[in-house]
């Protein structure tokens, strides 16, 4: 009696037939509509375009806010270490969301969210947090950081 685990001849024939059927699909769709999906990313990036912007002025409001509010409590004499608990790739998140006393889970969703509109400066920074930050309980800290 066959493993229901095993990969056999069958299965990756069918998928290779359902890979080649959506391809063809797509391509018939393209012949027939012409370039539909060119449409939707400039529809998209438009989007992001106007946006992005809106976001960072939203964001500047609400500090500005809290700030003259008295409501802005950022923290005192706490240092900015990556999470060695509370880490999916670095820890870097997790440290950001204990240092700031939020939920880990809003950091990520926000980086991911700006990685998506801003790659090309969040994931380089990431990259550098997680070369410049230190792992949570080591003694010596970077006092530029």
């Amino acid at each position: 009696m066959a493993s229901n685990n095993k990969i056999t001849k069958n299965g990756i024939a069918v998928a290779v037939g359902v890979l080649l059927v959506l391809f063809g699909i797509w391509q018939l769709a393209e012949q027939i509509f012409g370039l539909w999906y060119a449409d939707i990313w400039a529809a998209i990036s438009l989007a992001i375009r106007i946006i992005w912007p809106l976001v960072i002025i939203a964001g500047g409001i609400m500090l500005m806010i809290a700030a003259r509010k008295g409501n802005l409590s950022l923290p005192e004499n706490r240092k900015l270490y990556r999470s060695t608990s509370n880490k999916k790739i670095s820890g870097v998140c997790g440290g950001i969301a204990e240092y700031l006393a939020v939920d880990a889970a809003m950091v990520r969703v926000s980086i991911i969210v700006l990685a998506i509109l801003c790659w090309y400066v969040i994931v380089p920074l990431y990259l550098m947090f997680w070369i410049i930050i230190p792992q949570g309980g080591n003694k010596h800290y970077n006092t530029w950081v």
